[in-house]
């Protein structure tokens, strides 16, 4: 049984490998891979959001669209913006473009899902490898579980404050259940964030799929996911490089950018998991490793 001292030097120990292992294992590449996909799962999502915001409470719209776009850096919210207003106002049945939007968010998604199964396959050195009929179910099902849980999360993070705010006027609370709503949701998107990790670490190898095993680097991917986000948004509102090198385009660079560095951070807490799991691996080196 590892005591507290060696279960601390082991992960400090990981923790110092992962930046030489984000190198040599070109991690930086398969994050520009994630970030292609990412671009073409993420549109889709949001307009099937706006496509359910407009089916269920349509005067929220303009609400919602303004909150999705404060998600992203400061630099890309105008862009972000108007491309929802753009898609939004599109001359389309809701329940086609949640359709369609949802076939191609689902397509997106799986494909991401793909190129994240071989990077984490790539980084505990296992062969990715399998028949397509015995890989192709599960990514779906993966991809199927990520979509609805992002879906649900958000939707419900926008539509649930106007009903914490009508709850206080009926129950004569006043402002009570928004303040109590606000308080929890910020919580409520870190459990969510960390779930969503999780899921995603689910389609590496089987070593490294027990919860105990991949937590380590989801805790860390979340840290660093906030931190790039929070230092990104600092840096792009304190600095005019981008402007001044890409002009009206700055606003697209600095959203691949962020997506980049995002997937990026993703990544690293995947290669502290499998640097955690070296050890263990030199330990049973002599037994072959099961089949993911």
């Amino acid at each position: 049984m590892e005591d507290a001292d060696g279960r601390r030097a082991r992960w400090w120990a990981a923790l110092r490998r992962t930046p030489v292992a984000v190198w040599d294992d070109d991690v930086t590449d398969w994050a520009a891979a994630l970030t292609y996909y990412a671009v073409l799962a993420l549109f889709p999502v949001l307009l099937v959001i706006l496509s359910i915001v407009g089916l269920t409470v349509p005067t929220a719209k303009p609400e919602v669209i303004d909150r999705l776009s404060q998600a992203a850096p400061v630099a890309s919210r105008a862009l972000l913006r108007s491309t929802l207003v753009e898609v939004a106002g599109q001359p389309s049945t809701a329940w086609t473009l949640i359709f369609v939007a949802g076939a191609g968010a689902l397509w997106s998604g799986s494909s991401y899902l793909s190129v994240f199964r071989r990077a984490l396959h790539a980084m505990h050195r296992i062969s990715a490898d399998r028949p397509v009929w015995r890989t192709a179910p599960r990514i779906i099902a993966t991809a199927l579980v990520l979509i609805s849980l992002l879906l649900t999360t958000t939707l419900a993070m926008f539509l649930t404050g106007g009903l914490a705010r009508r709850l206080g006027r009926a129950l004569h609370l006043g402002t009570g259940p928004q303040v109590a709503w606000d308080a929890l949701r910020w919580p409520l998107v870190a459990l969510v964030a960390v779930a969503l990790v999780l899921v995603l670490y689910r389609s590496g190898p089987r070593p490294s799929r027990p919860v105990r095993r991949m937590a380590p680097g989801g805790a860390l991917a979340v840290l660093l996911l906030l931190a790039v986000s929070l230092g990104f948004a600092f840096y792009t509102s304190h600095v005019t490089t981008y402007h001044r090198l890409y002009g009206s385009l700055a606003g697209v660079v600095v959203f691949l950018v962020w997506l980049w560095l995002s997937n990026l951070a993703l990544l690293v807490g995947a290669q502290f998991n499998a640097e955690l799991a070296k050890p263990a691996r030199r330990k049973g080196a002599d037994r072959p490793s099961p089949a993911p």
